[in-house]
This record gives C-alpha cells, sequence and structure tokens, in this order.
C-alpha cells in the first residue's frame, strides 16, 4: 500500500477538523502523562499559534498548526484537573479537610425534582454551605441524596416539603467520598462520581433531617420537562408488569432504578443492555422519527434540523441530562447540521468536531467507558460500515452512466447479491422513459419480480443493519473485554432483534398511555400486547442465557500483553482505508489503492494479511490463552477487600489456584409491587451488582484468570458464599469444597444448585482431613464430624485451615468463635503460624488471648470494611493482637493483602501502601 503527499494533503483538507481533534486528543494523553504545568502548555500553544498564522502560505504550516492544538489538548486537561477551586467539595474530602463520614449540615439548591427509586428517591444538590464543627465553610461542587422512603407517613412527609427545581434545602448528613473496594481490576468509586460530576453522596433516612429553606422562581422549562417525566414513569409503574415497566423507565425516561435484577442480568448475558441505556441509539431513533415527520410539513432543511435538534434537546434535559445523554445529543446535533444544512459536509469532518466539542467540554471524558464506547461505535459506522454499504449499493443499482459507463468489476456472485438488495426495476425504467437512448440490462437478482417488491426492502434492512451490527462488534471488542469482560457470541444479532423489538414496545407503550387518558378499557388490549413484546423482548436473550450459549465471560491480558488490543486496531484501520479506498468500477479486478501493478498486488496480499492477523488477534482476546499469570515456584495469598466479609485467592507453586470464601451480603431491598388493574403482586429485586461480580470477579479477571481449581466455603453466612455464587456463573471451577453442607440455607442451597448444574465435583472436609497441592500442605483443623453434615452451617462450624509450605505457616479460621477456639486450643502446635486470617472481621467474639498466644503470628490479617456496621474490628481485640507482637494489617484501609513466600521468606505487599 502506497501514500504520497497529494493524498495526505488532500484528505487533510477534506476532513480538517478530523486530523486536528486527532491532534487534540493526543495532545490531552500529553496533559495526563507528562505533567507539565498548564502555562507552559499555554505558552507554547500560543507561540505554536502565532507561527502558523505568520506562516500560513508555506507548506510546514501544518507542523505550527498542529502542534497549536496539541499544546492546547494538553492545556486543557491541565486546567481541568490542576485548578480546581478549593472550596470544591471533592477537593476537601480528597485532602481529607473533612473525613468521609463524618457528621454535619449542608445547604443548596436542588438540580431538579426528586428522581424516584424503588425503596426512596434521589436529589441532586448544588452546594453553597457547610457547617462542620461549628465551622461555616462555602463550598462548591453537587452531591447525590438519596432519602429512603420506608412508609406512606414518611412519604406523606417528603410531600409535605414539595421539594422542586430550585428549591433551597438544608439537610444535616454524612456525606462519603471514599473507595468503597480497594483491589486490583475493581472500578474506583470516586472515578465513577467524578464521570457524573458528582462531588460525594449521602443517605438520609428521616425527613426530619431536611429542612426546606425557600423557593427560587425560574423562567425554565426544565421544572415542566421533570413534571412531565415523572408522570410518565408513575403512569408505567402503574399500568404494566414490573419487568415491562422497568424496561420502559430505563429505556425511554433515563431511570434505572426500577430495572429488576433478572431483565438486566438477561440484557448483560446477551451484549444488549445499552439499549436498556439511553445513548447515541436512542438519540439518533428519536432524530430520525421526528425528521421524518417534520418533511412532512415542510421540505426546507433548516426547519427539519431546528424542530428535530429543538425536540432532542428539551428530551435529553427531561432525561436529567446526564453526561452520557448530552454528549449524544451534540453529536446528533453536529452530525444532523452537517449533513442537513451543509450537504457538502463530510461525515467525518462532523465526527472531527463532535470530539473537538466534547473533549472541550470534559477533557477527562477521554479516559471514561462511556465516551470511548460511543466514539468507536460512531467511528465504525462512519468510517467503515456507511463506506461499504454505498459502494454495494452503488454496485447492486448500476446502470451505464458518463461516470460508470462499464458495469462494476466484481463477481457475479458477489454482483448478483448486490442487485438481490438493491437494484430497483422501476426506477430503471423511469430512467429509461426519460432518456433519449435505449439500453437492456440483464440484472440477475436472487428474488424474483414478485418475492423481490414485497421482500427486496425488508432484506435490505436485515442485511444493513447486521453489518452495522458487525462493524461496531468488530471496533468494540477491545473494549467490551476491558470493561465488561465479556463476549456476546449472538451480539450482531441480538442488537438487531432487541433495536426492533423495543421499539415497537415504545410505541405501543406509549399509544396505551395515551388511551388511558380517555379510558383503561380502551388501554387494556395495547398494555397486554406491550407486556407481550416485552416477554418477547427478553425470551430470546434468556434461552441463549440458560443453555450458556448468550456470552463468553473473558479476563484481560495484564502487563506487556496489554498492547494485544493495542495491536487489534492495526488490522482494522488497515481494513477500513482499503475499504474507503475501493473502487469497485475500476478496470482492476482486484481492490487497488494505487501505484504501480507490483504495489496493485501487494494491496491483495496486504489485505489477505489484515484479514489473517485480525482473526489471530480476535481469537487471542476471546480465548486468552496467554492471559493467566505463570507459574513462579511460590505460594501466593491475596487477602481481597471485600468490605464487611471474607474472600482469599490462594495460588500455589504449581499455578493452581483456590478461593477461600467470595464475601458478599449486599442488601437489594426486594419488595412486593401491584399494579392498578389488580393483578397479582410481583416480587421486585432492584438491579444491582453484587459482590461476587462487580470485585471479586473483577479481581480474578484482572490478574488473568478463567479458570478457579478449587473454591472453598468456610461456611453458610451471605458475607462469605454468596459471592461464591457470581464466581461459579462466572469461571470454570474444578471442585468445590466446603464442611456442613445446610440445605436448609437459601443461600447455601442456591449455591449447591449451581455446582450441580454445572456437574462440578464437590469434597466434604473434616477436622484431620489433609490436602497436598503443589507441594503446600493443607491442614483442616475444624469442623468435627457430627451424625448430620447438613447440621447448620453456623460461626462455630467454619471451616479452618492451616496452610504449610516449606517453613511458612498460614491460618484460616473462618468466623469461628470462643467455643470453637477452646476446641481448636486442645492441640495448640497445630494453630502455630506466620500469618493469621483473625477471625470474625475482628469481633470481640472471636480471638481469645490463649489463641493469640498459641499461633505466635507476626502478622494478623482483619478482613474488614472500612466502615464496618458493626463496628468491626473491636479495639480490644487489636489491642490483643499488637500485643502479642503481630503486625496488623486490615483490609478496609491497606485493600488487598498480597502475601506470598518460597518456603522461607515472606513478602508482604499491599493496595495501599
Amino acid at each position: 500500500m502506497s501514500f504520497d503527499t497529494k493524498k495526505i494533503s488532500s484528505d487533510l483538507a477534506l476532513y480538517p477538523l478530523l486530523w486536528i481533534s486527532i491532534v487534540f486528543i493526543f495532545g490531552i494523553l500529553a496533559g495526563k502523562f507528562f505533567a507539565f504545568e498548564w502555562h507552559i502548555y499555554l505558552i507554547i500553544c500560543i507561540i505554536s499559534a502565532l507561527f502558523s498564522a505568520f506562516f500560513k502560505k508555506h507548506k510546514f504550516v501544518l507542523v505550527f498548526l498542529f502542534a497549536a492544538f496539541f499544546n492546547a489538548g494538553g492545556l486543557i486537561y491541565q486546567i481541568e484537573n490542576q485548578t480546581l477551586a478549593p472550596n470544591r467539595l471533592k477537593r476537601i474530602y480528597d485532602e481529607k479537610q473533612i473525613t468521609s463520614g463524618d457528621p454535619l449540615e449542608i445547604e443548596g439548591v436542588l438540580q431538579g425534582k426528586p428522581e424516584l427509586a424503588s425503596s426512596g428517591f434521589f436529589l441532586i444538590l448544588k452546594t453553597e454551605k457547610l457547617i462542620y464543627k461549628s465551622s461555616d465553610i462555602k463550598v462548591s461542587g453537587k452531591i447525590r441524596i438519596f432519602a429512603a422512603v420506608e412508609n406512606e407517613q414518611i412519604k406523606s412527609e417528603y410531600e409535605r416539603l414539595n421539594l422542586n427545581y430550585g428549591t433551597r434545602i438544608s439537610l444535616a448528613c454524612k456525606l462519603r467520598r471514599e473507595e468503597k473496594f480497594l483491589n486490583p481490576g475493581v472500578v474506583s468509586s470516586r472515578e465513577l462520581l467524578d464521570q457524573k460530576g458528582i462531588d460525594a453522596i449521602c443517605n438520609i433516612k428521616s425527613p426530619l433531617l431536611a429542612e426546606k429553606i425557600s423557593d427560587i422562581n425560574t423562567f425554565s422549562p426544565a421544572p415542566w420537562l421533570y413534571e412531565r417525566r415523572q408522570e410518565l414513569i408513575s403512569d408505567f409503574k402503574a399500568k404494566f408488569n414490573v419487568s415491562t415497566a422497568g424496561v420502559l423507565i430505563a429505556s425511554l425516561l433515563g431511570n434505572e432504578y426500577f430495572l429488576t435484577k433478572q431483565t438486566a442480568e438477561v440484557f448483560r448475558e446477551g451484549g444488549t443492555f445499552h439499549i436498556l441505556v439511553i445513548s447515541g441509539l436512542h438519540i439518533t431513533f428519536i432524530g430520525g422519527l421526528i425528521i421524518l415527520l417534520v418533511r412532512r410539513f415542510t421540505k426546507k432543511r433548516f426547519w427539519q434540523f431546528l424542530v428535530a435538534v429543538t425536540i432532542l434537546w428539551a428530551y435529553s434535559l427531561a432525561v436529567g441530562a446526564d453526561v452520557p445523554v448530552v454528549r449524544a445529543t451534540v453529536m446528533f446535533t453536529v452530525l444532523l447540521f452537517s449533513q442537513v444544512v451543509f450537504r457538502n459536509g463530510t461525515l467525518l469532518n462532523a465526527l472531527g468536531a463532535c470530539l473537538l466539542i466534547l473533549l472541550v467540554w470534559q477533557p477527562n471524558d477521554l479516559f471514561t467507558a462511556s465516551f470511548q464506547l460511543t466514539f468507536f461505535s460512531v467511528a465504525a459506522i462512519i468510517t467503515m460500515a456507511f463506506p461499504l454499504l454505498e459502494k454495494l449499493e452503488a454496485i447492486g443499482n448500476w446502470s451505464p452512466s458518463a461516470e460508470t459507463p462499464f458495469p462494476p468489476n466484481v463477481s457475479a456472485v458477489f454482483r448478483r447479491f448486490c442487485e438481490t438488495l438493491y437494484w430497483r426495476e422501476n426506477v430503471w425504467e423511469r430512467e429509461l422513459e426519460r432518456s433519449l437512448w435505449s439500453a437492456k440490462l440483464f440484472k440477475s437478482s436472487y428474488l424474483n419480480k414478485g418475492t423481490q417488491k414485497n421482500f427486496q426492502k425488508t432484506l435490505r434492512y436485515l442485511f444493513e443493519g447486521l453489518l452495522v451490527s458487525l462493524f461496531v462488534q468488530v471496533w468494540l471488542l477491545p473494549l467490551t473485554i476491558l470493561y465488561f469482560h465479556r463476549f456476546s457470541i449472538f451480539g450482531i444479532f441480538l442488537n438487531l432483534w432487541a433495536g426492533v423489538v423495543i421499539a415497537l414496545e415504545s410505541f405501543t407503550a406509549i399509544l396505551a398511555i395515551l388511551l388511558a387518558q380517555i379510558s383503561n378499557s380502551i388501554a387494556f388490549p395495547l398494555i397486554k400486547l406491550t407486556e407481550a413484546l416485552n416477554w418477547l423482548l427478553i425470551s430470546v436473550p434468556n434461552f441463549l442465557a440458560e443453555n450458556n450459549w448468550a456470552s463468553l465471560r473473558v479476563p484481560n491480558y495484564a502487563g506487556a500483553l496489554k498492547w494485544i488490543y493495542f495491536l487489534y486496531f492495526v488490522p482494522v484501520i488497515i481494513l477500513t482505508l482499503i475499504i474507503n479506498d475501493w473502487k469497485p468500477f475500476s478496470l482492476s479486478s482486484k481492490f487497488r489503492v494505487q501505484g504501480s501493478k507490483s504495489k496493485f498486488l501487494s494491496t491483495t496480499f496486504f489485505l489477505r494479511c489484515s484479514l489473517f492477523s485480525l482473526l489471530i488477534l480476535f481469537a487471542v482476546i476471546v480465548f486468552h490463552p496467554f492471559s493467566s499469570p505463570a507459574s513462579d515456584g511460590k505460594l501466593h495469598v491475596d487477602f481481597l477487600d471485600v468490605g464487611q466479609g471474607d474472600s482469599a485467592l490462594l495460588t500455589f507453586p504449581n499455578g493452581e489456584t483456590m478461593l477461600i470464601d467470595g464475601g458478599g451480603k449486599t442488601s437489594f431491598n426486594k419488595i412486593y409491587v401491584q399494579n392498578e388493574f389488580g393483578d397479582e403482586p410481583e416480587l421486585f429485586e432492584p438491579d444491582a451488582q453484587s459482590i461476587g461480580e462487580s470485585v471479586v470477579s473483577n479481581f480474578l479477571w484482572a490478574k488473568g484468570f478463567s479458570q478457579i481449581d478449587y473454591i472453598l466455603a468456610t461456611h453458610a453466612d451471605a458475607d462469605h458464599i454468596q459471592g461464591l455464587i457470581d464466581v461459579v456463573k462466572n469461571f470454570q471451577i474444578k471442585t468445590a469444597i466446603f464442611g456442613k453442607t445446610p440445605f436448609k440455607d437459601a443461600d447455601f442451597a442456591e449455591f449447591y444448585s449451581i455446582l450441580h448444574k454445572k456437574e462440578i465435583a464437590t469434597i466434604k472436609l473434616l477436622r484431620g482431613d489433609i490436602l497436598n497441592i503443589g507441594n503446600v500442605r493443607i491442614e483442616v483443623l475444624y469442623p468435627e464430624e457430627e451424625e448430620s453434615a447438613q447440621g447448620v452451617s453456623e460461626n462455630n462450624n467454619s471451616v479452618v485451615l492451616r496452610v504449610i509450605y516449606g517453613g511458612r505457616k498460614f491460618l484460616f479460621t473462618g468466623d469461628v468463635e470462643k467455643e470453637t477456639e477452646a476446641k481448636l486450643l486442645e492441640m495448640p502446635e497445630l494453630l502455630q503460624a506466620d500469618v493469621v486470617k483473625v477471625a470474625h472481621h475482628g469481633s470481640k467474639t472471636s480471638s481469645t488471648q490463649k489463641l493469640i498466644d498459641a499461633t505466635t503470628a507476626k502478622i494478623a490479617v482483619i478482613p474488614v470494611g472500612n466502615n464496618s456496621p458493626f463496628g468491626h474490628p473491636h479495639r480490644e481485640v487489636t489491642e490483643r493482637w499488637q500485643n502479642s507482637g503481630a503486625k496488623i494489617l486490615t483490609t478496609g484501609t491497606r485493600g488487598t493483602i498480597s502475601i506470598s513466600t518460597n518456603g522461607e521468606d515472606l513478602e508482604v505487599r499491599t493496595f495501599l501502601p
């Protein structure tokens, strides 16, 4: 493939904003990774701009122009991150001027009406002042408040407050801005808040903690739009079943709090969850419908543009104006402006304009998953799908003309396929009637004339939808693996299926709501039709998920192997260039870029090599043969931060792995709801990712694992076993190990049923059992044998292990309390260890002085959250361990605690120093 300066110059002239935006992006990257002071970027930017103006007639002006925009990118990034106001809440908390969770009083103005949720509502408060330890402090920044509504009395008290857009309130609360789980691979809680423009969060349990100060009159249309949106949410909840209402409220109104966990999981499994989140897909669909409607009243492009954009911006404001929604609306506005108002504008140039606008607005978005997914999706469609579809249509529609006097130079099969999709005989006949000459064309569609007339349009839309979906999936593959650890097997088809069905469901739902204003009886058939469409929407991906066909869970590469994801885009970009440069009406029979015959031949070879490379890299990413860490002859123990719970990963010297417990115990606030038609109440479990999915699984994927050899449940408490349920779903497991089997316990019963369904081998351990894995000896110290192994798996029946490698010993104590500790002390020589996992999160019910003395431990690891609801670890427990000479490490303050040994040394590393 050859390139020349004339070609590059023409591309620069045709797509100037695209090239400038790319240079601007590199400037932002430089600003992030080379932290110069912002004024340095400013000086270089000004100098480069002056030189570009001075040498504007010279060829090398581009060097100065690009340098100016490069430094502008670095400048914007540094201004965004280095010039944070001293009174900004996020800065106050990050600098620990106020401790996260300390009580205070804060005052500000509400930025919208209460956002309804299943068990309460959310508020966004633009803060102005806080009172902390009797000091008044002027502050800025937004906070998100969740107000729990547990009964009708609390609901009526909040209604009396009449909280609206612009209401000034004061409330007593405990603001929090902290990391929830400190582990590699786990998404940062602070980063998530920053991406949403939220500085801190808090919960209030009583309306008595909130005081209304005043209402601010405003002429903004926002209050009216918020009111209509809330009414629609209430109507959807009242008239449809739980699943249907949740899908409609999320996909149409941007509120995900009413999605059921089961429905959300089905969409995630099928790789179609983005359809439930208002994004570019929704904005483009709604904008397209508006333009089609406006075209019936006016042919003037300006009015089509103005009406569509006005309605879209009102819609984005009504659904909360979250960053992803605003971003999608900006992109649609710019792209529509380039195509509708300026007919000669190019989509690539418009894409560059979008990037510049969005990144000048929020340069940090470049590093967010939401922005990257949006950009790559649009890039795949504009740079790859649209050019190819245009050329396929040109092949199928070919008729003799001055520009294309000869038929397309492609294979007969390929030409016939294109003609099947695009050839329109009636259009050709009308063209002949207007022409002074006549000709006869022999077209060989795969459909006969009658069938073609009826099905050609449907077939064409289906093919184009699948092709666009394919290219988007190709471009997004590395991102979906890195961010979601998921490869959707049937995603290409499910996206098309879900898009069509949810569009039909939305139309019938809106029509049903309109008819319900007249009579519920008239609306009832449409309501049931909407629910049937929702069942149809969910049934296909649900069938695939139940049979484990929907998706694969994939770990990511770490370290130097991360370059695989960047390397993947090399053949993708080369293929994109070849598609754009393909000339199907050229006299050559093959793809041709430029140059002589030898170069022509190398292009064909280059095409094949690119396709082959793409397939190889695709397989390396999806099947990840090199992701698992290589064995190094050491025993590695990672104690995870799972909040109030336990989870530890053992990696043995031979590379085998064992996960002891998986944390858990997240409250989902399950409630029963009933619609206004008197149907039987339905159990509603809101969508919230569990600790096993969002923490433990993410940690394991970040390590490169897709298989865990052994999982061990010390006992059936939710904060130990629930996470293992997700691990069994997400990973290949060879063997599951436990002591008691309490089938009457709901969590254990669910855990065991999944093991049985996946045909995973199980082992029951009792005192005296010994396991040998990779030259590591594992001694089972508890539980004792009882008449019934299915007894209650309470704290005192936890599995207790001593793990020995060479001269180093680790003691895992589960949640045993004083009674079991007394039994373990009958053989104190078996308790000696270098590292002890402190029992029951440091509770005073455990860790007696006699047991501490028997262990002679050097390190005491306490798995407990930074803000334990039970006050763990108790002070007397930590004092006893400290007085024994042990170094105390807690997961809540240090994050993942990693200890490794070769049998002699003992190396300790923590996520936070």
